[in-house]
């Protein structure tokens, strides 16, 4: 797992009254791991493009079959979150789901206020893995974008593909050209000079080419006085390495198997300052004693106390305690405590790595949840979000997170409690269809039960869709026999009789 926190300086110009507000309304995805076309619509797309506004409460739920496509959307946010970052994606993590033809592209569409103005995006990006190099590539990118009027105004474009993921173009010292549809906005713009070696760096670095440390300094180290077309797309670009860096957090599923371990538990956490915005994920060592600098001891302790204030309403009488033991220095001259971590609860005293996976989980996720609650420019994603929760508190933090949070929750889950606490719009089933996989349901009445609703979907059908690959239940059973036995030529299903009754139990 990677530890790591980042805290960094607010964007020029940006105060804590003044943030880039920036929400992700759409998600396309095209030959991406077991998705060959995919869209997702989140809570404000409409509102959006209708009103310009942020309308609705941004929690969205993905369910399906295992092996549906439902991960398939935390990796893609988890790339893009690379991107935005500027940092290169990992290739051992994700080489292995982008297609060998240079056909996998991500598609995102944000909506952005910053400073009183109101902006679309959308963002493309095609990516190709290099398995001799062991890199992903960014080999086109565009955005997209639109400013907000009496309506969405006309839209402005900018494409580039980088030529010097080929050797043979460095060494041509082939042209770098980016196109438009409006080419004249771009011409002799700081936006487009000077991209020759920016372009080298950026497929040396195998970085976007909007999105890097050098083009933030391009922008924000100008002297000449930006045109009007230079400024949109300006803020535009620091509005969203902003996003990545700073308020978009990706919870996988890895994390997982790290709490399992009992080593450390991983808190992810965001916290603000006057000046800074701290966004990580620290370890809380679990087993016995362990050592981490004092910077992070310190931060830890502040994330600890927001926490325990709300754990103790979600888990009566529990609160973390992080004790330090002693401080030395290394030879470097930093410092580095030594803690233990400890459990309370109802007064007694025990290692927290004896908790729970649930509890464990809830802590690790706790502080950001926290953020989401209380910061609308907080998108936090999450892979498996009821795993080891017990169902009824699951259903209750959704529920109030539904009715009150400011931020924006994308999550994926198995456990069917959200159907009864969410709306249906809320939630995005998975199907079949690999060539359609994201769909909503439709045809719920007001009086049908959500969870039976869903339940009889998958068995019955009635969507546009299959939701579920269906495995003859009947047939489970002698399968397992006959697998044992060797035989390969039996097939069984359910009679009309068994099915007719099915589906009279289920009404």
């Amino acid at each position: 797992m990677r530890i790591w926190t980042k805290c960094i300086e607010m964007e020029k110009g940006e105060t804590m009254d003044n943030k880039y507000l920036v929400r992700i309304i759409r998600n396309e995805l095209f030959n991406f791991k077991n998705v060959e076309y995919g869209d997702i619509r989140y809570m404000n797309y409409s509102a959006v493009n209708n009103n310009a506004q942020i309308e609705e409460r941004d929690v969205v739920g993905l369910y399906g079959q295992n092996g549906s496509g439902k991960t398939a959307i935390v990796e893609s946010l988890d790339i893009l979150k690379c991107i935005l970052s500027g940092v290169e994606i990992p290739y051992r993590v994700y080489e292995g789901l982008l297609s060998t033809d240079n056909k996998t592209k991500l598609s995102t569409v944000f909506f952005m206020e910053y400073s009183g103005q109101k902006y679309k995006i959308q963002y493309d990006v095609i990516l190709f893995a290099d398995r001799k190099e062991e890199k992903i590539s960014l080999l086109k990118e565009k955005i997209i974008y639109w400013r907000r009027g009496k309506t969405w105004k006309t839209e402005r474009d900018l494409e580039f593909c980088n030529p010097y993921y080929d050797t043979d173009s460095i060494l041509n010292d082939v042209a770098v050209k980016f196109q438009s549809t409006h080419m004249k906005a771009f011409q002799d713009t700081i936006i487009t000079k000077g991209f020759q070696n920016l372009a080298v760096y950026c497929a040396q670095k195998k970085l976007s080419i909007f999105f890097n440390e050098l083009m933030l300094d391009k922008l924000t180290k100008r002297n000449e006085e930006p045109t009007l077309e230079e400024s949109i797309l300006s803020t535009i670009i620091q509005g969203l390495s902003s996003f990545g860096r700073l308020y978009f957090q990706v919870v996988k599923i890895n994390q997982l198997a790290d709490i399992n371990k009992n080593n450390i538990l991983p808190v992810n956490i965001y916290a603000e300052s006057e000046s800074f915005v701290m966004r990580g994920c620290l370890p809380l060592v679990m087993n016995g004693q362990g050592k981490i600098p004092k910077s992070l001891y310190l931060s830890l302790k502040k994330a600890i106390f927001a926490i325990n204030i709300a754990l103790k309403a979600i888990v009566p009488n529990l609160s973390i305690d992080l004790r330090s033991i002693s401080e030395e220095l290394d030879k470097e001259g930093n410092s580095s405590v030594l803690v233990e971590v400890y459990s309370i609860r109802d007064g007694k005293e025990f290692l927290t790595k004896y908790e729970s996976e649930g509890i464990k989980r809830i802590i690790s996720l706790l502080n950001y949840l926290i953020s989401l609650y209380n910061y609308p420019e907080i998108c936090l994603i999450v892979d498996e979000l009821d795993s080891g929760i017990f169902e009824y508190l699951l259903g209750e933090l959704l529920g109030v997170l539904n009715e009150e949070a400011k931020g924006q929750l994308i999550f994926t889950s198995h456990n069917l409690r959200a159907f009864e606490k969410l709306n249906i719009k809320n939630i995005v089933c998975t199907t079949v269809n690999p060539k359609n996989r994201y769909i909503r349901l439709i045809g719920k009445e007001k009086n049908h039960n959500p969870r039976d609703f869903y339940i009889r979907t998958i068995t019955i059908g009635g969507q546009q869709e299959e939701l579920y690959d269906e495995a003859d239940l009947q047939s489970i059973g002698y399968a397992f026999r006959r697998a044992c036995k060797g035989e390969n030529d039996i097939k069984i299903s359910f009679s009309n009789q068994f099915r007719k009754k099915l589906v009279e139990t289920i009404y």
